[in-house]
Formats: structure tokens, sequence, C-alpha cells
């Protein structure tokens, strides 16, 4: 572990061919992707940053509710008519703002109006992912690995079922993990080229607008660039008018520049969570990243000899693992853990500077074939580890599922009566997206709600619909009526209610 810290000044033997592997592994991920690749406004998240784009397009920050004209909204629960999403504007002004922050939306306008919005998510879903997984290889180089090695940490990345997960449907951790990890890069780079830095104050702060929780990437960011005043300036000047775009949409979307769509969110979080988190941590880590990123943690033993790489990768891994430990939601599933996916670049190469370096240590002791021959089926078992992982929580088949959301959408606005009221949950929002129905939160109705909403309904003349997925089918017994089947979808069901005989 004495070797000096690496630089760019001479490439290890194979870094030219793993360049190729790298074009080779991109257009082989490129191929799983496109079949597979389902980013369309679905549930919550994903029709909330489509919602968001849209009103972007229209130079619009809040909507107006679509509400039944004899039930006004003053006289309901506040999110009867407020899809997934969304949320009422405290203006009594029967409007709503998105929630969601503003990066991945401002995205999708540009390439809307290029390409059409029902590719424009795929698009930009599927060159993050691409872009995530050469940042890696970039990352690798950077920290002194040899093309080969770094090319292994590519693809340990792509063949994560995470990765994969969220590469796959319209959310937001595929490029929040591709700008901040693009941030170190170009903040590792500042050194050789000042203007790099500006390059990295750029990239904190698209960061920062896809996630601001991303703020926190600027404790690597500083490491990386070291103890250089211009360095700093140029990282601010670039991160500056990023940031400054985020309180002026904060300011018309909610009344201050530092208010957010998720209002309180520090409530959220608690100490008494840590302990567990961390073990959910060691249990599943592993399993969504190879077994090498339990060598990641050893990193530290690299300060002395390679003190800036070791103390960019430590903190990097330090600051997200340790936000994210008290936040009660990175412990209820496996896919939670996508908020941690902008530390999976340097979790996975301070893993394998720590296994190249114990590799490295047995030259001595090993023959060259066996030393080979260990190194082959380190590969094979890590990348096979997250393969099996992949097929058992079937990580590659939720794009297909979210296509369902615009199939239904489109069948609601081809067969319903234009005057239709429709009860969703899960559902609201892409119905918000894809049609002009009036629509019902089925969570937020009570039994006085429902009469109230019974009564509008007949005194208008409207219909009452319900899409629901199998889970949700109890909502429909909130509003008593004859309620009967009109159309499926896989798990979700389209009903119609013909009033309660008398």
């Amino acid at each position: 572990m004495s070797a000096p810290e690496p630089t760019d000044a001479s490439p290890p033997p194979g870094h030219s061919l793993a360049r190729i592997g790298l074009a080779v592994l991109l257009l082989a991920y490129a191929a799983v992707l496109y079949p597979l690749i389902g980013a369309v406004s679905g549930g919550s998240d994903n029709s909330g940053y489509f919602n968001e784009a849209r009103l972007f397009s229209r130079l619009q920050i809040r909507a107006p509710e679509r509400v039944l004209a004899a039930l006004p909204p003053a006289e309901t629960p506040p999110y009867l008519y407020v899809p997934l999403g969304f949320r009422p504007v405290a203006d009594g002004a029967a409007r709503i703002v998105p929630t969601y922050p503003p990066g991945f939306p401002l995205m999708l306008v540009p390439v809307a109006g290029v390409f059409g919005w029902r590719h424009s998510g795929d698009i930009i879903l599927m060159l993050h992912s691409l872009a995530g997984i050469a940042l890696v290889f970039a990352l690798g180089r950077l920290c002194g690995l040899s093309g080969p090695w770094s090319l292994f940490g590519a693809a340990v990345l792509a063949a994560s079922p995470l990765y994969l997960y969220t590469s796959l449907q319209a959310l937001s951790d595929i490029p929040a993990t591709a700008w901040a990890t693009a941030a170190v890069v170009a903040a590792w780079k500042s050194r050789e080229r000042s203007l790099w830095a500006l390059a990295a104050g750029i990239s904190v702060a698209v960061a920062f607008l896809v996630r601001p929780n991303n703020f926190i990437i600027v404790v690597p960011v500083v490491l990386a660039i070291g103890w250089s005043p211009r360095g700093w300036i140029l990282a601010a000047l670039g991160a500056i008018p990023g940031i400054g775009a985020w309180m002026a949409i904060n300011h018309a979307a909610y009344g201050g520049i530092l208010e957010t769509g998720y209002g309180a969110i520090g409530k959220e979080f608690h100490g008494s969570l840590i302990a567990g988190t961390l073990l959910y941590y060691g249990k599943w880590l592993p399993l969504l990243f190879s077994p090498i990123v339990i060598a990641s943690p050893a990193i530290v033993a690299f300060f002395r000899s390679r003190p800036r790489c070791a103390a960019v990768l430590a903190s990097w891994m330090a600051v997200f693992l340790a936000f994210f430990a008290p936040y009660r939601w990175t412990h209820e599933s496996w896919w939670y853990l996508r908020f941690l996916l902008p530390a999976a670049p340097a979790v996975i190469v301070a893993g394998l500077i720590v296994v190249a370096a114990c590799l490295e240590g047995l030259k001595a002791s090993l023959r060259a074939m066996a030393l080979q021959a260990a190194i082959a089926l380190l590969v094979c078992s890590a990348l096979g580890a997250e393969v099996v992982q992949t097929l058992s929580l079937e990580a590659w088949s939720i794009g297909r599922g979210e296509r369902k959301y615009g199939r239904v959408s489109g069948w609601l606005a081809n067969n319903l009566p234009k005057n239709s009221v429709v009860l969703a949950c899960q559902f609201s929002g892409s119905i918000f997206y894809f049609t002009d129905f009036t629509l019902l939160r089925g969570d937020q109705i009570d039994a006085g709600t429902a009469k109230r909403v019974r009564s509008a309904l007949q005194s208008e003349g409207r219909p009452l619909y319900a899409v629901l997925f199998a889970f949700e089918e109890n909502l429909i017994g909130r509003i008593p009526g004859n309620w009967s089947v009109v159309h499926s979808d896989e798990d979700v069901l389209v009903l119609r209610c013909d009033p309660p005989a008398k």
C-alpha cells in the first residue's frame, strides 16, 4: 500500500483495450435498456416529473384544480382533487403546485420539444445511465486503477439490479448519480487545468437541481479540487446560476426561495433509525453492488499512500451513508436504497482499489496463472451475484410495468364520456397528465365527503369511474354504489359506478 498518488501521465497496460471494452459495454447496456425501458408518466414520482415538465413547457409552475362545480375545494379535504406529485397552493385559489425538484423536469422540456413527450424520458434516462457507467470508468482511472480494473468497476455498476431498476423508469436517481459523479471527476481534473473547476461547479448545480440533498457532494468535490482558492471560486461561479434558478423556481412555486415541495422534510429523519439502517446497508449493499463493496471501508488504509484518493472516496461514501442513515424510508425496501446511488461510484471504486492492492500483494506467492484464475473467478462471481439478484428481484421488469399507465390512460380518454369523474390514487398523477378528467383521490374520501361527492355528481349529471390497482380495490367502498369492471390491463381495473338502487 505504499504506491504513490496516481496520475494520468502514464496509462497502465491494457488501457486502450479497456476503452474498447467500455464502448462494447455501453453498446450492450443500451441494447438491454432499449426494449425494457418505460420512463413515462406513471406513479407519484414519475407522473410528478412529467406534470411539472409540462407546466414548465407552458412557462407555468401552478395548475388549476379540476373540480366538481357543485363541490368547491373549500368544502372538501385539502387533497381531494390533488393528484399524486402535487400539493395544494395555500392561497385558497383552487390551484396546485408540483412537489418535486425541478432538475429532471427541466431536462424533459427541450428533449420533448425535439423528440416528443412519449420518448423524452426514455432518452434522458438512457443517456444518463450510460454516462454514469462511463464516469465510473473515468473515476477508476483517476484513482489509479488500471484500464481493466476500471472497466470491471463500470461493469459492476451496470450489472447492479438497483442501477438497472432505476434506469428503466422516470426517476431522478440516475441523473443524480451521473451529475454527482461528473462533479467529482471534473473537480479532480481541475488540478491539471483550472477550468475543470468551473465544470465541477456546473455539475454540482445540476445535481442539486435534480435532487437538493446532492448538496453533500460538495464535500468530496472540495477535497478533489484541493487547496486552490482559484478552483473554489471557479466552482462557485459554475454553481451559482443553477442554485439561483432553484431559488427562483421555489419562490414562484412555494412563495419562498428556500421553500420546497417536500415541506418539513426534517420530520422524516429520526436518530433511532440509524442502527437498523446500518444493518440494512450491510445486508443489501453487497447484494445490490456485488460483494466487492465489502472491502470499500478499507480505503482508509490508503490515507498515507494515496491521501487524495482515499480522502475523496471515503468522504463521498461517508456523507451519503450518514445522511440517509436516519431517514425513515431508507430501509423500507431494497429499492429505497436508490437514494444512495450517487455514492455508488465511490463505493465500487474504493472496493476495487482495496481488492486490487490485496491481489497485487499476492503476486510474490502465487504463480501468474493462478493469480489470473483468481481474478477471473472474482470478476465472474461478483457480476454473477448481481445478475442473480436482478433476476430474483425482477429488477428488469419495472419499465414494462410502467407502460401500463399510458395504455390505461389512453383507453380512458377514448372510451369514457368527456364529463366523467375518475376516482384514483396511485393512478391519479397519470390521469392528470394524460387526460382532462376531473379526478378524486380515493384515499381522501370519508363518509361525509362521499355523500357530498354523490350529491354533486347527481346535480351535474356526471358519471363516476375508478382506476385502481388490485391492492387499492377497497377504495371503491368509500363511495357506495354498484361498481362493475369495464376494462382491465394486467393488475389495473377500470370500474364504473352506478348509483345504488333506492
